[in-house]
């Protein structure tokens, strides 16, 4: 059966029956269904990655911080730093803050 003879509508409807093709944007993507295993693999990745969005922060003259702490051990993180603290300057640093202790190793570039 040749699948350009059947409505667009139709062809959408067949498709994303079971939720695992989504038609956006001119194009059809692939989607990770909510019942499947892997969703559950996914979900604290993609939660992660939308809590450092929300804590970027943008300065005026193309500058930018944001930092994060990893899940297990929240006493170390990473910071990023362009143009904040220095001029035309990227800052990456690394950062533990165990109780009495205060580390950090900063690179600038």
């Amino acid at each position: 059966m040749n699948i350009s003879f059947l409505p667009k509508e139709l062809l959408n409807i067949i498709l994303e029956y079971d939720g695992r093709i989504k038609y956006r944007r001119g194009k059809y993507i692939n989607v990770i269904h909510q019942d499947d295993e892997r969703y559950s693999i996914t979900s604290p990745i993609i939660i992660k990655k939308n809590i450092i969005l929300r804590t970027i922060e943008l300065k005026v003259d193309n500058g930018f911080y944001f930092e994060f702490s990893f899940d297990k051990l929240s006493h170390l993180g990473l910071c990023y730093d362009y143009n904040f603290s220095y001029v035309n300057a990227l800052e990456i640093c690394y950062y533990d803050i165990k109780p009495n202790v205060w580390k950090q190793i900063r690179t600038i570039l």
